[in-house]
């Protein structure tokens, strides 16, 4: 099921006040949003024309998974949608990227047994002024989807790479994401808060940490943080 904003706060936030009573795989959508976030509480707001969307997941087991299945997901859509999937790629843990620039955010909040996964696209327009540089479908010079199109195929793309999880577990969203991931080779640097390890991006363990193979010649693995390429 799918519901259509005018506008709201946060889809994440609709989402999460309703999850007791909305069945697993409700999708909500709006055309404005006033009061979104990105992950590490930056703001993710408005941007009319652009993709602000949320789904409802009921599931056991490593749900932060969710967080690759998702990108994944839209990765698909964006190339489908599209039909220039070589210009998009997978940035750990979560990001799309459009000719190396971020055009995407994913953000997965938990309530309870629910779990919501929030997704904003950049299609018509993008925000200046950001740490690193960011792009839309439209700056790129691509045709710009409606939200509802994107969503059209996000919801079977989602749903695709959602089976294979359930039934198969992560190694063959590990090895389809790593397919699609910029760098793997390349040299990065993570900023951990405290430290900014830099080193070779070498993977993806068993569990979704990214694996980072230090100057010594040992590897380390990066649970979360922000990482980038040098």
């Amino acid at each position: 099921m799918i519901t259509h904003l005018a506008e709201v706060g946060s889809t994440n936030d609709w989402l999460l006040a309703r999850a007791a009573d909305l069945p697993d795989g409700h999708w909500v959508i709006t055309d404005r949003q006033t009061a979104g976030r990105g992950r590490r509480g930056r703001v993710w707001n408005d941007g009319s024309g652009n993709f602000m969307g949320s789904v409802l997941v009921r599931a056991d087991g490593p749900v932060q998974q969710l967080s690759f299945v998702a990108a994944l997901a839209l990765h698909d859509a964006l190339a489908g949608i599209t039909g220039q999937g070589a210009r998009f790629a997978l940035k750990w843990p979560n990001d799309v990227l459009l000719d190396a620039n971020k055009c995407s955010g994913i953000l997965l909040e938990r309530q309870g047994d629910a779990l919501v996964i929030g997704i904003g696209v950049n299609l018509a327009h993008h925000p200046d002024g950001t740490e690193r540089p960011a792009t839309s479908l439209a700056a790129a010079g691509m045709p710009v989807p409606t939200p509802r199109d994107l969503l059209t195929h996000l919801v079977a793309t989602f749903s695709h790479w959602r089976g294979q999880w359930a039934e198969q577990g992560f190694a063959p969203i590990r090895t389809a994401w790593l397919a699609r991931a910029a760098g793997v080779g390349s040299r990065i640097v993570a900023r951990l808060g405290n430290e900014s390890p830099e080193g070779l991006f070498a993977g993806l363990a068993d569990d979704g940490a990214l694996l980072m193979r230090l100057d010594d010649g040992s590897t380390r693995a990066i649970h979360a943080g922000e990482v980038f390429a040098l």
